[in-house]
């Protein structure tokens, strides 16, 4: 057995070379949480293919090198303890031959951070590929990303009422077709996520240049993310405007969870969405705080901003500054796309894998529906049979204790494991500063709220979020948040994105935030200058 097969059976890498560096960096977000057996088996092998082919069609890998490979240490990402991670090795190999970035740069992109024992090693020998095969690769990849995203949203309407009677020949077909779509839209997700990390880091530069590195974050907002749709449906469906059904239809993929296809989101439990409608019933329209008024101030502040960088700039120099920040707003758009693209890629396999576990109750094979996130996808596919409720008993069993800790943010070989509530951080006392990435401008003082699980969670206006990592779901509560703390991610994080979208301060990449921050403190987040000061 390679030792990718025995990371698909047991979720963890008990042995592994001690040098090869891990992250949870970036990853986290997308999936956060604790795999189960058939999540994780549902999407491996697809998010390696993914990761490969992205590089391939921009011409930086060989098509030869577009395979899931045996051992982990070759692999762009993995699990420990149930949870993901990515090589970081692996991505700074990439940099190393990929024009316009490096070893350092992709990790500040990617990651949030940069170690301090990363060495740049640039070679120029794939650039003459890379220059034929990139600009194609990128020029089609927005309208080809906006069509795939809207067939997406039709395949899943059309589908989820009918899963419910579908027999097992049925769901293995539904699930196969979700496993491809998933990979197809994850393939675009991921260079969208290469392009507009690119086009940021130019935003960045320029600003530098200028000496107004400031205006980032002001310059990097209002770009209309799904994020924003979902605000102003939230709102809406509080003032009567849509219904339930119209609502879900929309946004019902989203949820706590949403990472997991264990996850259960708005279309199956609506209830943390109908429990915080009396917030947003209390916005009138005419308010600054509805999402619509929000997002129209949010592109006034780009505006004014890019409008402060033309003045410094020279004439001639105008235009290509508004058109770089123009490219970044719609590739920043297209990167929360994408990430809700195949979310309604999992909608539908969470579904279908439900409807499977019926099946395999009736059959005898498991207890309850749920235990079918404990078998493999091929063994589900292929027609599990025989009672295995022992096996699946053992790994709920793991997964329970998984989900009492944490890995590092990163180390090499096996990491150090913290149990939740025994990590040896220091709490904050008055005056404590904790300090991160200043993603999203405005300074706000609140009582903080640290949150690990927002459907169960209830903001008061003014309160400030402090929390690990967010995900859409997370989008109920920034509408009442006065501000955002995270300990993970960079300024093309999701929580930031968001965060610049409604126009209220973030401080991401705090690393142990949400650790130092008691619940309750009254602290002060500066998004200007990237700090979060406990006040009492």
């Amino acid at each position: 057995m390679s030792s990718r097969e025995t990371v698909e059976e047991t979720l963890d890498n008990t042995t592994i070379d001690p040098s090869v560096t891990w992250t949870t960096g970036n990853v986290a977000e997308a999936f956060p949480g604790v795999f189960t057996t058939l999540g994780f088996t549902f999407i491996n092998a697809g998010v390696e293919l993914a990761t490969r082919t992205t590089f391939k069609n921009l011409g930086v890998l060989k098509g030869k090198q577009v395979y899931v490979p045996d051992q982990t240490e070759d692999m762009f990402w993995t699990l420990f303890a149930g949870r993901a991670a990515a090589n970081i090795d692996q991505f700074r190999e990439i940099a190393n031959i990929t024009p316009g970035t490096s070893a350092t740069a992709i990790e500040q992109q990617l990651f949030g951070y940069v170690r301090p024992e990363t060495v740049d090693a640039n070679s120029a020998r794939r650039y003459p590929v890379i220059a034929v095969k990139a600009p194609g690769a990128v020029l089609r990849l927005p309208k080809r990303h906006d069509a795939e995203f809207a067939e997406l949203r039709r395949w899943r309407l059309a589908h989820l009422d009918g899963i419910d009677a579908l027999d097992h020949a049925g769901c293995v077909e539904l699930l196969e077709d979700a496993r491809a779509r998933f990979q197809r839209m994850l393939t675009k997700h991921m260079l969208v996520a290469f392009v507009s990390s690119g086009l940021a880091d130019r935003v960045t530069d320029m600003l530098a240049g200028l000496d107004l590195a400031h205006l980032g974050p002001a310059l990097l907002s209002g770009v209309g993310s799904d994020e924003s749709e979902v605000a102003h449906d939230l709102w809406a469906l509080a003032h009567d405007l849509i219904t339930l059904r119209e609502f879900t239809d929309r946004h019902g993929y989203h949820g706590n969870n949403e990472g997991q296809l264990n996850g259960v989101t708005w279309r199956e439990d609506p209830t943390s969405v109908l429990n915080r409608l009396a917030d947003y019933r209390a916005i009138p329209a005419d308010s600054p705080r509805a999402p619509l008024n929000r997002s129209q101030e949010q592109i006034e502040t780009r505006q004014r901003a890019l409008a402060e960088v033309q003045a410094a700039l020279p004439w001639g120099k105008r235009g290509t500054a508004a058109w770089t920040v123009r490219m970044a707003a719609r590739w920043i758009a297209l990167r929360e796309q994408g990430k809700a693209g195949y979310l309604l890629t999992f909608d539908i396999a969470r579904a279908v894998m439900r409807r499977q576990g019926a099946l395999l109750v009736s059959a005898g094979v498991i207890d309850y529906a749920e235990d079918v996130f404990q078998l493999s996808y091929d063994e589900v596919c292929a027609g599990v049979t025989g009672d295995r409720r022992a096996l699946v008993a053992e790994r709920w069993a793991q997964y329970d204790q998984w989900c009492d800790y944490r890995l590092p943010q990163s180390w090499s070989g096996v990491p150090a494991l913290s149990k939740v509530g025994e990590e040896n951080v220091p709490v904050l006392g008055v005056s404590g500063v904790v300090t991160g990435v200043a993603a999203s401008g405005g300074v706000v003082e609140g009582r903080a709220r640290v949150v690990r699980d927002p459907s169960t969670t209830e903001l008061d206006d003014g309160d400030i979020l402090v929390c690990e990592t967010t995900d859409p779901s997370w989008v109920s509560l920034f509408l009442v948040a006065a501000g955002v703390v995270t300990d993970y991610g960079g300024l093309l994080s999701h929580g930031p994105i968001v965060a610049r979208e409604l126009g209220i301060p973030c401080v991401c990449g705090t690393d142990n935030g949400s650790y130092q921050i008691r619940d309750g403190q009254r602290i002060r987040l500066d998004g200007d200058q990237g700090t979060v000061t406990v006040l009492g």
